[in-house]
């Protein structure tokens, strides 16, 4: 059951940055479970301002069209239901979006509406609210050098092109040709590297971790080492648990 943050654990955040396929939202996922914290899934936010543009008939090319729309579109953060679910649902104009998230058309359109600046801009601002509840796991591509450049744990996770497209080609269905998967995930590299808004980039202060050669559970444990060292309170709440195990 997720912990209702009080106000000395505000600042209980951890921030993961990577490109795609590199384990972030997993390893993320995973860490909010141990905790008993919430994950935020910032990636969430430009895929639902993606399918509001979509369904309200904008351009995604018209970058000052778009950014219009989302700016006068209302957009909530709603924890899934069920008491074992770390995630959250989002809601645009009062409808739920999340079950839309991952059509096609909103998987190749939301790298254009995710470098709109002006997009980002308001997505930001409703980023940093939502984790000033504290006792949050941030994951996105930004994470650690703009919305919470504060955060006292950042983590960069990385994998080579080559590992990350095998995984991005294994999670679609029936799997995928690698060749163009490892294409597609080498322009969208560039593209999030390149933006002038946000570009992906590692913060001074982040923790690399290269996930090329760990296994999912490796790689939850690390980040989770990371995060017991550098909050203390979450290393003191393990050592009680530990202690009442026994």
């Amino acid at each position: 059951m997720t912990r209702t943050p009080n106000p000395d654990r505000r600042q209980q955040l951890v921030a993961i940055d990577g490109p795609v396929a590199s384990g972030k939202t997993a390893v993320g996922r995973a860490l909010a479970q141990r905790l008993g914290w919430k994950l935020f899934d910032t990636g969430i936010m430009y895929r639902a301002a993606t399918w509001q543009a979509l369904r309200k008939g904008v351009h995604l090319d018209e970058e000052d069209s778009v950014a219009d729309l989302i700016r006068e579109s209302k957009f909530q953060l709603s924890p899934q239901p069920g008491t074992d679910s770390v995630e959250m649902d989002v809601f645009v104009d009062g409808d739920d979006a999340t079950p839309h998230l991952r059509r096609p058309e909103v998987e190749s359109g939301v790298p254009t509406v995710a470098a709109i600046a002006g997009v980002r801009v308001l997505m930001v601002q409703i980023q940093q609210e939502q984790a000033a509840q504290g006792c949050m796991i941030v994951v996105g591509r930004d994470i650690g050098t703009v919305v919470l450049p504060d955060a006292p744990v950042k983590m960069f996770l990385d994998a080579s092109e080559e590992v990350r497209a095998r995984r991005r080609a294994a999670e679609q269905n029936g799997g995928a040709d690698e060749a163009s998967v490892l294409r597609a995930t080498r322009r969208r590299d560039a593209r999030d590297r390149g933006r002038e808004a946000s570009p992906l980039t590692v913060a001074a202060d982040a923790i690399r971790l290269d996930t090329s050669e760990l296994t999912l559970e490796e790689a939850i444990d690390a980040a989770e080492t990371i995060v017991r060292e550098r909050i203390p309170e979450t290393a003191e709440e393990e050592a009680t648990r530990t202690t009442q195990s026994r």
